[in-house]
């Protein structure tokens, strides 16, 4: 699966770390749906850390279609709201 963190470029991310990523992930979509700001901020860090470390960058010159869209570090929560608005709670 190709993931792009925005302003952070693209990776890979298969097998079982994506099975991982799926389970972190839900975390930052409860967050967002309670509106819990802190839990948040700290999920959408673990994300983010999560897949520059497991995953496979992309060269930045590959063009490649991404599967997920996770939002740049510093999103706040309202504009996480509007770019999870259709977002898939399962990744796998």
């Amino acid at each position: 699966m190709i993931i792009r963190i925005l302003t952070q470029g693209q990776y890979t991310v298969e097998g079982n770390a994506l099975v991982e990523l799926d389970s972190i992930d839900d975390s930052l979509l409860d967050a967002v749906e309670a509106g819990d700001e802190s839990q948040f901020t700290a999920n959408l860090e673990k994300v983010v850390s999560f897949v520059q470390t497991k995953g496979v960058k992309v060269p930045d010159e590959e063009l490649v279609e991404s599967d997920i869209i996770i939002p740049a570090p510093d999103t706040s929560l309202e504009e996480a709201r509007e770019l999870f608005a259709g977002y898939p709670r399962e990744l796998t």
